[in-house]
């Protein structure tokens, strides 16, 4: 607050000096600036720019309203029109003109001022005609104007004469003119060419975002045409290989061991026509029979210490000597079974119902190959399998990943492009439905 007061002191003094010094034409010019500044910052609603505001009240008239305006800071861009409206003080001619040609000066001062910087809403709404009718009521105050004469009309050369001898009485000669509107035109001229540049930049700007897009849908294009021709061909694949897998379900199958079973009935059919009887059993018991027969009986070698059999006793043929018993094999109805041992083969991807095609099946890991199924000899009929394929091949799974991983696995992260290679969590479990593996419970991958 000390420093605003002492700045407003400052300001007071050096415009009561300068009143002091300035003649009643230079007085009117600082009236008149300081009324357009008092305009003009009366709509800023900005601290500094209030204070200059209160500051330009204050002083009386004839003060420099660029002092003021100096003194506050932060507003120079005002400070510099206001200085540029009273360019006319300080001309020598300016001061030594009567009363009546100053007022007419500092009028047309004013309406050129008005004309450069009425598109600007700053000094264009501050300075309407109604405020600019109140400046010049005062500057009649201050400098009596020249009585307004009846409008004679006069030809274009007496018009021109009158202008330049109203130049001459104003002490603005024809080359200040000239030369004002040289600096216009060339401002205009660099505004106009900042302006071309800009837009040139702003069409190339455009022109080369048009080529990147226009380049960048075309290599799209071609890759989404690219993998829709791969897309139709694994998908008539796909057709062609479940068409044979209903094929091959529709067709008859012969029961598991009917080879077997039929060597074996035609065995026994021979040991029937071999024994000439068609109860088996019965001619085995008539061939034991005639065996114990014929055997002739042995002398007994009585020795010292051994018990003595009676004539008459009974000997019961030993079981020892019965020889037809191999006879009794081909009766048996099913052989005993080999070991059983564990298993390991390959597939390629399943239908998207999960059904891996018994026909594609594998011994060994193929160009085509992309589950590796294990059997443990205890359950044959359930499976357990795992992704395995070539390395060669993995990309082309990862790019149809939706036809040949999803099926038969579920990952536990989401896919990249990025991604190169497929690791195992978990494996999954397949059963054996009439001839063909289905997945019963998916793999678990993980995409890197």
């Amino acid at each position: 607050m000390l420093r605003l007061s002492c700045i407003s002191l400052f300001a007071l003094l050096t415009s009561a000096s300068l009143v002091v010094a300035q003649t009643p034409n230079q007085a009117a010019v600082d009236t008149l600036t300081k009324d357009v500044a008092i305009a003009v910052f009366s709509g800023i609603s900005q601290p500094k720019a209030q204070e200059i505001h209160a500051q330009l009240l204050a002083c009386g008239d004839g003060c420099d309203p660029q002092q003021v305006i100096r003194g506050v800071g932060s507003w120079d861009q005002v400070g510099v029109k206001m200085q540029e409206l009273a360019t006319i003080k300080n001309t020598a001619t300016f001061v030594a003109m009567s009363p009546a040609d100053a007022n007419t000066a500092i009028r047309k001062q004013l309406a050129q001022f008005y004309a450069k910087y009425k598109s600007d809403k700053n000094y264009g709404k501050p300075l309407n005609p109604a405020v600019q009718a109140q400046l010049l009521a005062k500057l009649d105050e201050m400098l009596t104007p020249v009585p307004v004469a009846e409008p004679v009309p006069a030809a274009d050369n007496t018009s021109a004469v009158s202008g330049t001898s109203a130049d001459e009485d104003t002490g603005i000669t024809p080359e200040a003119i000239q030369l004002s509107q040289l600096e216009r035109q060339t401002k205009a001229a660099e505004e106009k060419q900042l302006w071309m540049m800009i837009l040139g930049a702003i069409v190339g700007l455009i022109v080369g975002a048009g080529a990147v897009y226009l380049l960048a849908y075309r290599s799209l294009k071609n890759e989404v045409d690219r993998l829709n021709n791969e897309n139709n061909k694994l998908s008539r694949q796909f057709d062609s290989l479940r068409n044979k897998t209903v094929m091959a379900t529709n067709e008859p199958r012969q029961p598991q061991g009917q080879g077997d079973l039929r060597q074996k009935a035609n065995a026994y059919d021979a040991v029937l026509a071999e024994l000439g009887t068609d109860n088996a059993l019965m001619a085995i018991r008539q061939l034991k029979q005639q065996t114990s027969r014929s055997v002739p009986p042995t002398a007994k070698v009585v020795r010292s210490g051994e018990p003595v059999i009676e004539p008459n006793q009974q000997i019961e043929p030993s079981p020892v000597q019965t020889q037809p018993m191999p006879v009794q094999t081909p009766t048996k109805p099913v052989e005993a079974p080999l070991a059983a041992r564990s298993e390991v083969f390959y597939f390629p991807p399943p239908d998207p119902t999960g059904q891996f095609d018994s026909q594609q099946k594998s011994e060994t890991l193929s160009p085509e190959s992309a589950y590796r199924f294990s059997i443990n000899a205890t359950n044959p009929s359930v499976a357990t399998f795992r992704f395995e394929a070539e390395p060669g091949r993995v990309a082309r799974f990862l790019t149809y990943r939706n036809y040949m991983v999803e099926p038969a696995c579920e990952s536990e992260n989401s896919f990249s492009s990025t991604y190169t290679r497929i690791t195992m969590r978990r494996d999954g479990e397949a059963i054996l439905e009439n001839g063909n593996w289905r997945v019963k419970t998916k793999a678990q991958i993980r995409y890197e």
